[in-house]
Formats: C-alpha cells, sequence, structure tokens
C-alpha cells in the first residue's frame, strides 16, 4: 500500500501526512487565535472610547442638572420670601 512505503526521509507516506496535518493545524490554531487577540483587542479600544464618550455626557448632564437645581432652588426661596411678606 501507497500510505506504508518509506520515503527518503524515512518515514512512511502515511506518517509525512500525518506530520503535515498536525503542523498545519498548530498553524492555523495560531493564527486563529492571533485573530482573536488582535479583534478583542479592537474591541476594547471601541469600548474604552465609548466609556469616555459617557463619562462626558454623565458629566454635562450633572453640570446642567446642577444648574436646573440651582436655579429652582432660587425661585422657591423667592416664593418662601414672598409668603412670609404677607
Amino acid at each position: 500500500m501507497v500510505l506504508h512505503k518509506e520515503t527518503k526521509f524515512g518515514l512512511t507516506f502515511g506518517q509525512v501526512i500525518s506530520l503535515l496535518t498536525v503542523i498545519g493545524g498548530i498553524i492555523v490554531a495560531w493564527i486563529s487565535l492571533n485573530v482573536r487577540i488582535a479583534q478583542a483587542e479592537v474591541r476594547i479600544q471601541v469600548l474604552e472610547r465609548q466609556f469616555e464618550a459617557t463619562a462626558k455626557s454623565i458629566e454635562q448632564i450633572r453640570i446642567e442638572n446642577r444648574e436646573d437645581h440651582r436655579e429652582l432652588i432660587f425661585k422657591l426661596d423667592e416664593l418662601m420670601k414672598i409668603k412670609a411678606d404677607k
């Protein structure tokens, strides 16, 4: 049978095919792992940018709320003064 015939490397043809398959599998796994790591890095960068944008948005909302509350308290103080004067 052809798979049991020895080659010039001292291995049978079947062993050479098996060895090439194992090496190919290792290479494919390594490439797949590198691609996944690269995708994870991109996702992390996107999440960091979104986090920064969200933080800026929250800070802006906090500032606006603080101003609105200051105005409301001022108006309540005015109402209390008007009511106290009567």
